[in-house]
């Protein structure tokens, strides 16, 4: 046995676990823990573990005698520790190799001169020798017998202490091993999913780094050195600014408003933006803003000194709830509790059509950006539906929400639609394919309004668990969480910039923020009733507020200053939407009737309205 060659020390006393004048024996666990023989029979009388490893002994025979070569045999008696007898001493000898005299010769001296006596014999006692030497001759072939079983019983004891111990070490061999393969199975899938991530932000990285390209273009100085400028360099510029920033080579150029040193001119609102909680209720807006230069008769309106109330169109038997103007800016369509969706064409002074199909009533209605003929409109009845303007057919009903859906955004040069509901999510979807893209989980309440970013990948949600969040549709992740009102979160809207977003709410504050940075630019508070939905107007220039207080307020979106109060409802204004051109806007309001306002000029000019809207005058 490898343990033959080993100094044998207990692993409880610490003394050598063999003793060879008193004859005591060596013991080991079957986990491999050397014991002496006073030790042993102490501490496993009671059954008890293993004191080093707590390995359970079943009993103390259990317990494996050893070799010590330092002491010599050790008995396998399996627990008694009787001395050996000169006898069994000569057995034992002769199965290790040494010889009965050898064996006899170191027992005592009075056995040896007794038999050294009787071996010599004398001519007169014969016969005494004869029966002598055949007594010797039988206890010879006893003695032999004796000999080769206690050989056996020795050679099987200590086949079966190796075979004790190469089990005990397979098997923890064994366990190691699962344990390696276990930990070798969990770093592969670490090095998987590293490699999956390694991948994801490879691919971001090549995008920005080919946006920055882009961006870097566009804003380029378009002056040479010294001075001179070169008018071809400039037209460049400035149709890859339009490009970038807007998306349509055909409108008009941008204005950069820079404040002060700093601004970051290379910030695109298709970027991601850092997850900043707002610390102030008030703040500069002392970053660049890039926005839409708009024609000079679109900013004459916008500078009017005045709206005036245009017209009333009383066409609903319940509150007019939602409200919106086509891309083209001649039709007009209303959302009513009383199930029906009306399509008006202030051009031609008729009806268009009238969209029935909803089991309940409407929240919201929004035309696409994409399609001319194509408008949404949302329900209580936990839909969403896609009409055909021209036909009044629905040509759609997206399903999926549990509860009652309450708003909705198209988003531009794109088939995407979404969708807020009082099931706490806003979901994506495919309009051109009536399927669901990805649904928006975070709100721990219900989810009232939605908008997209104009030019950028963002969705902004509005909710009434008092906050504003911000989404990448790409990874139905939020990016971003505003806080800071006191109550339900209605209305919300982002400026043709992509920086500036508005959050209307219970609290009858409406909220302007930079979404650069994630703090509020201006808390609005001149109404005196909760405000519901807000909208910016085109080229982001005024911001409109709808109330509870009956009245929609015009903000400057550069100042903040309330310019126009328009109040002409007898209840809840809900809604509000500017026509693409600004030649009118159009409120909508729970007295069940939807109002036209204008602006009134210094100087008559007559829009593409019909002669009913244009007969104001200075």
């Amino acid at each position: 046995m490898a343990l033959a060659t080993m100094g044998l020390t207990c692993k409880i006393c610490f003394e050598r676990a063999s003793d060879q004048e008193g004859g005591l024996q060596a013991r080991i666990t079957p986990c491999g823990h050397v014991f002496c023989s006073q030790c042993a029979s102490i501490w496993f009388r009671s059954d008890a573990p293993c004191p080093v490893c707590r390995y359970t002994i079943p009993a103390p025979s259990a317990l494996i005698p050893l070799y010590d070569h330092d002491s010599g045999i050790q008995s396998p008696s399996y627990g008694l520790d009787d001395k050996l007898d000169v006898g069994d001493t000569v057995l034992l000898s002769s199965c290790v190799g040494e010889s009965p005299e050898d064996s006899v010769r170191g027992d005592t001296q009075n056995g040896g001169s007794k038999r050294s006596n009787s071996q010599k014999g004398s001519p007169g006692n014969s016969e005494p020798n004869d029966r002598s030497e055949s007594k010797k001759e039988k206890s010879g072939e006893g003695f032999s017998s004796d000999r080769s079983g206690l050989a056996m019983l020795c050679q099987k004891t200590c086949n079966e202490e190796e075979d004790v111990q190469v089990k005990f070490v397979l098997g923890r061999l064994a366990e190691r091993w699962q344990h390696v393969v276990l930990e070798r199975a969990k770093l592969k899938l670490q090095v998987a999913k590293l490699e999956k991530l390694k991948q994801e932000l490879s691919a971001q990285v090549q995008s920005l780094s080919e946006e920055n390209i882009v961006l870097k273009q566009a804003l380029r100085v378009r002056y040479r050195p010294g001075g001179q400028s070169s008018g071809e360099d400039s037209s460049t510029a400035w149709d890859m600014e339009q490009e970038v920033l807007s998306g349509e080579r055909t409108f008009p150029g941008f204005d950069l408003e820079m404040s002060d040193s700093s601004s970051r001119p290379g910030f695109h609102p298709s970027m991601s933006l850092p997850d900043l909680s707002c610390t102030s209720e008030t703040s500069s807006f002392s970053s660049t803003r890039v926005t839409r230069r708009p024609p000079a008769k679109v900013e004459e309106r916008l500078g009017a000194s005045k709206w005036e109330l245009g017209h009333t169109f009383s066409m609903h038997s319940g509150p007019v709830h939602g409200i919106a103007v086509s891309p083209s800016g001649n039709l007009v369509a209303t959302a009513s509790w009383d199930h029906l969706c009306r399509v008006y064409d202030v051009h031609l002074e008729e009806e268009v059509t009238v969209l029935a199909g909803h089991l309940l009533g409407l929240y919201a209605v929004k035309f696409s950006p994409a399609k001319r003929d194509l408008v949404g409109t949302v329900s209580s009845d936990q839909t969403c539906r896609l009409w055909n303007t021209d036909s009044g057919e629905c040509l759609r009903v997206l399903e999926g929400h549990t509860d009652e859906v309450n708003g909705l955004s198209f988003k531009q040069g794109t088939h995407l639609l979404a969708t807020a509901s009082d099931d706490k999510t806003s979901m994506i979807w495919d309009a051109e394919k009536g399927i669901s893209v990805t649904t928006l989980k975070g709100h721990r309440n219900g989810v009232y309004g939605v908008c997209f970013q104009p030019f950028g990948h963002l969705v902004a949600t509005a909710s009434f668990d008092f906050t504003a969040k911000l989404w990448d549709p790409r990874t139905a992740e939020d990016v971003q969480t505003l806080r800071g009102h006191q109550e339900d979160v209605i209305g919300v809207d982002i400026d043709d910039s992509g920086f500036l977003l508005a959050t209307g709410s219970d609290d009858k504050t409406c909220r302007v923020w930079d979404l650069r940075m994630g703090n509020p630019l201006a808390v609005l508070q001149e109404h005196s009733g909760e405000v519901k939905r807000v909208c910016f107007s085109p080229y982001g220039r005024m911001l409109a507020t709808t109330s509870g207080d009956t009245t929609v307020r015009l903000f400057n979106t550069s100042t903040f200053e309330c310019l126009h109060i328009l109040s002409s409802h007898s209840d809840h204004v809900f809604d509000v939407a500017w026509s693409p051109t600004a030649d009118f806007l159009v409120t909508a309001s729970h007295d069940r009737l939807w109002k036209l306002w204008q602006p009134k000029l210094p100087v008559y000019r007559p829009s593409s309205l019909s002669s009913k809207f244009n007969r104001l005058r200075t």
